[in-house]
């Protein structure tokens, strides 16, 4: 048996994630994992959006480090894993553009060094994404990639309480991105006809409403704060899935651009239907009308109207259309109590086929095995 077999290997998150917290608590065999502080020293003139870009580790605690959404710098064994390769070219020379050329360069000497090990890709959108946007072709870069998609856990119970009026909605994340102005709007209609709707926003008035058009801010955090049943404020993760979820009837993500969509997962794993968009990897999650509800934006160029992962202008064209779709599936959802159960029970089962930690663990443990040989 090789010395690696024989012992536990230490693993040790970049940073901080639902899908690192859920991998956290639900390691393979023979696997700890933990969240190791970095040094805080960063390459001196980059900048990035991306709030984890480019950490470093020193110490030895661990055997290997798992970088989540960004490259790290490390004299340790490393893996990459990534949500799409866009977020980790993102970066600047003291916030001036860098050629993509440049940048694609400057990733793939991090990816040839001999501490690189493996990257990892969270669907087969993202790894498309490492050959279309960023242009790799270098034949030992390809060679270490693959993908892996990640792993939610089946909540202990999923209860609906069947003798509450309310039916309740649920929107999360960064409010103009993820399209949480469509939800506002697709509400506002449908609580004319269903006055016993609510709708909560687990989105931060100050983190979340990112936009440079202030006119557009401020609009729809007055829309929201004036109304009654609508419940702004972001929460604890434990109290979303302990206590919202179980108590969601509808999850609302008409997201604009999306790297995967673990909250999607989360959803659908707690058998609450999902109405979303058909961008990026979400084809990989769901079936629209078996295993929850797409709202088609293929038509549009979503990557030109909102680079760099920001809604600073929103088309009225654009916002239009997707706030009626919404509407649409929303009031049919709402009038269609056999079709929401239909699709939370497949959704349910998608979570359980390719979305298990059984799966996904078999083939990380894998992984970190011949990282470490």
């Amino acid at each position: 048996m090789h010395p690696i077999e024989s012992r536990s290997i230490r693993v040790g998150f970049s940073t901080g994630h639902g899908m690192t917290d859920e991998c956290a608590m639900n390691p393979p065999d023979g696997v700890v994992f933990g969240f190791p502080k970095d040094s805080g020293r960063k390459p001196k003139y980059l900048r990035s959006p991306i709030k984890c870009f480019l950490p470093t580790f020193d110490k030895s605690d661990y055997d290997l480090i798992e970088a989540t959404l960004s490259p790290v710098i490390t004299k340790l064994p490393w893996i990459g894993s990534f949500d799409c390769f866009q977020g980790a070219m993102a970066f600047s020379i003291l916030g001036a553009p860098i050629p993509k050329l440049f940048r694609r360069k400057y990733l793939e000497r991090l990816f040839l060094e001999d501490q690189c090990k493996k990257i990892v890709f969270w669907s087969q959108a993202a790894y498309q994404t490492m050959l279309d946007y960023g242009g790799v072709r270098h034949p030992e870069v390809l060679a270490k990639s693959c993908v892996v998609y990640p792993a939610i856990r089946e909540p202990e119970k999923r209860i609906r309480d069947s003798s509450r009026s309310e039916f309740n909605l649920l929107f999360s994340g960064d409010f103009f991105r993820k399209g949480g102005a469509n939800v506002v709007d697709a509400f506002e209609r449908a609580s004319e006809r269903y006055p016993d709707l609510r709708l909560r926003i687990c989105s931060d008035p100050d983190r979340d409403f990112i936009t440079s058009d202030a006119s557009l801010r401020e609009k729809y955090l007055t829309k929201i704060r004036t109304n009654a049943r609508i419940t702004l404020g972001r929460i604890p993760r434990s109290q979303l899935v302990q206590e919202i979820l179980p108590e969601t009837d509808l999850y609302l993500l008409p997201t604009y651009t999306e790297a995967f969509g673990f909250a999607i997962l989360e959803a659908m794993a707690f058998g609450v239907p999902v109405i979303t968009t058909n961008h990026f990897a979400i084809p990989e999650v769901i079936q629209d009308r078996e295993s929850g509800l797409m709202i088609d934006i293929e038509r549009f160029e979503t990557q030109k109207m909102f680079r760099g992962y920001r809604v600073d202008r929103l088309p009225r064209v654009f916002h239009d259309y997707v706030s009626r779709e919404l509407l649409d599936r929303l009031l049919f959802m709402i009038e269609s109590p056999g079709e929401r159960e239909r699709l939370a029970r497949n959704g349910i089962e998608v979570v359980r086929e390719r979305f298990s930690f059984e799966t996904r663990n078999r083939q990380m443990r894998k992984i970190y095995q011949d990282a470490l040989r």
